[in-house]
């Protein structure tokens, strides 16, 4: 057991007991560490209110998002079956959004459970149109700036395949008329950088993407 010594909350005693009564591979998971960020990211300055969403891609271990849930985290789900598996787990419906780039099958049933949609492209609009009119849905946007240290994790700008481009509004207005959508939610995902001058920019593009 090398490195034993370097684990942050579980002493070697506590490692052979778990391995003994679970065996191997077994994953732990700190539980107030896991409260203890759930908490710093709920108490960020956001003077017009802030919705924070755990990825559920990152570890969607049902414990851990119970955990993240019962402290006030909403889940960010990348796919139907994302979906499915949070609902497992206890999340509620209307605390989950969907930001897939392929469409479940059964998305209007999703819908029905209250699960929230983000329209990642103009063909996901009118297929969300078409499949669930009348529904409020949240839309992506590119606003033409990103952030990250190469195309790998710049989602953001020309480069970047995620989002409608800023330009095309006027189309998002128009198939929402169409299909009696209810816009609720402009999303941008920029990237992975780590440059707040970047963050601002965007921010400001977005902002002015509201307006």
């Amino acid at each position: 057991m090398a490195g034993m010594e370097n684990l942050r909350f579980l002493s070697e005693d506590q490692v052979r007991r778990l391995q003994a009564e679970f065996g191997t591979p077994l994953f732990v998971y700190d539980q107030a560490s896991l409260e203890r960020q759930a908490a710093v990211a709920l108490g960020f300055p956001a003077p017009f209110g802030l919705t924070v969403r755990y990825a559920m891609k990152a570890c969607p271990s049902a414990a851990v998002l119970r955990v993240l849930t019962e402290a006030g985290l909403h889940i960010d789900a990348s796919s139907g079956w994302e979906v499915h598996r949070a609902i497992a787990a206890g999340v509620p419906a209307k605390r989950i959004l969907l930001t897939a780039q392929q469409l479940p099958e059964d998305l209007a049933e999703l819908i029905g459970l209250g699960t929230g949609f983000n329209a990642c492209s103009l063909a996901q609009l009118v297929a969300f149109g078409r499949a669930c009119p009348g529904q409020e849905v949240s839309v992506r946007l590119n606003p033409g700036l990103g952030s990250g240290h190469s195309n790998r994790t710049n989602v953001g700008g020309p480069s970047a395949s995620f989002g409608i481009w800023h330009t095309h509004l006027e189309r998002v207005a128009r198939t929402a008329r169409e299909y009696d959508l209810k816009i609720t939610r402009l999303h941008t995902h920029i990237g992975s950088g780590s440059d707040p001058e970047v963050w601002q920019r965007c921010s400001g593009l977005t902002m002015n993407l509201v307006r």
